[in-house]
């Protein structure tokens, strides 16, 4: 298992996020940013709008940056 935060995989909080996979820490990710934004923050949407927004290849970077960030992060018990 790895520990990330969100503002690790672009979001703009500290909250650490854990999966057993880089999949599944993208998803857990993803359950905490909307839970965020429909609690009304507003810099977690702001955070989605520009991934939702991204060109394909801009939004290739960003998920080839994360995973990066994912393979260096150390495994946690």
């Amino acid at each position: 298992m790895k520990k990330l935060t969100c503002r690790d995989l672009g979001g703009p909080c500290d909250k650490e996020v854990t999966g057993n996979s880089f999949n599944d820490v993208g998803n857990n990710c993803k359950t905490h940013v909307m839970e965020q934004i429909n609690s009304g923050d507003e810099a977690h949407l702001a955070a989605a709008a520009k991934m939702k927004n991204a060109s394909p290849e801009e939004h290739k970077s960003m998920m080839a940056e994360f995973e990066k960030r994912y393979n260096k992060a150390p495994n946690i018990v």
